[in-house]
């Protein structure tokens, strides 16, 4: 989406056709295919899930992974404030709703 000058939010026009979503599927049984699974089930993940689900501290790398092999994966800033840091912020990382339910009807589960 783009800004224009009214502040105003819209989709940028494109006389290309658009590309039919396709993107690579992760084996379900590796880190990238249960992060998939989750994302797939609508939910909003961030490290500390990914260190709670799998033991594993770089969910960055497989949202990149899935990202590169097409997955539309958004990156959420959340404030996680810390008395160390108190500007600090973490991702939560989610598919729009759109590719869940995409995704549900290529399956047949819609």
């Amino acid at each position: 989406t783009q800004t224009n000058a009214n502040g105003v939010h819209g989709e940028q026009l494109s006389f290309l056709p658009i590309p039919a979503f396709s993107p690579k599927w992760p084996r379900h049984t590796t880190i990238a295919g249960i992060v998939l699974g989750e994302l797939l089930q609508g939910s909003f993940l961030d490290h500390q899930d990914l260190i709670n689900g799998v033991s594993s501290w770089r969910l960055a790398v497989y949202i990149n992974r899935l990202k590169k092999w097409g997955w539309p994966i958004q990156a959420i800033e959340k404030p996680a404030p810390t008395e160390q840091c108190p500007s600090r912020c973490i991702a939560l990382y989610a598919l729009p709703p759109a590719v869940i339910a995409q995704v549900q009807e290529m399956r047949g589960a819609a």
